[in-house]
């Protein structure tokens, strides 16, 4: 249904678009008689196909203008979560290539570093704080202080 009025509103628009360019030519039309009759220089006329297409190029850039604030401003949350998140995925596959290469999860969270320096803030989450670690087993658990940056709390994100 609502395809069916956005195809008449379409088609009624491209209707008064054609009539607004009809009378633009011939207004066009008279002032260029006008113009070559008293040795006048062209003046710029824009049609109303010209208006349009920057009508709606200045509201497309105010969209991506008013889309790109937004993103900046919005809630830190949404965006340090997925740092984190991002983080824990690299964490688990070195964790994983460590238990590959050795046998066993690594005591210590600081050991996947291997002293490259490209995964110094690899160890610290969306929010600054350092993970948890701690092996259990044959597996282990990885936590996020979360937003409150403080261990064992409702808002902590626990991996394993």
């Amino acid at each position: 249904m609502l395809e069916f009025i956005g195809s008449i509103i379409e088609v009624f628009a491209e209707i008064a678009l054609d009539i607004q360019e009809f009378f633009f030519r011939r207004k066009r039309e008279k002032r260029r008689a006008y113009e070559r009759e008293n040795n006048l220089p062209p003046k710029k006329m824009r049609s109303p196909y010209e208006r349009f297409y920057i009508l709606a190029g200045v509201f497309v850039f105010i969209l991506l203008i008013i889309r790109l604030v937004t993103y900046i401003f919005r809630s830190g949350g949404d965006i340090k979560l997925a740092k984190t998140e991002e983080k824990i995925i690299e964490i688990k596959a070195l964790l994983e290539k460590e238990r590959e290469v050795f046998g066993k999860y690594p005591e210590a969270l600081k050991t996947i570093k291997r002293n490259n320096p490209l995964r110094n803030d690899l160890l610290v989450d969306g929010w600054g704080t350092t993970f948890s670690y701690k092996v259990v087993e044959n597996s282990y658990i990885l936590v996020s202080a979360g937003s409150d940056k403080k261990i064992n709390t409702e808002d902590d994100l626990i991996y394993n």
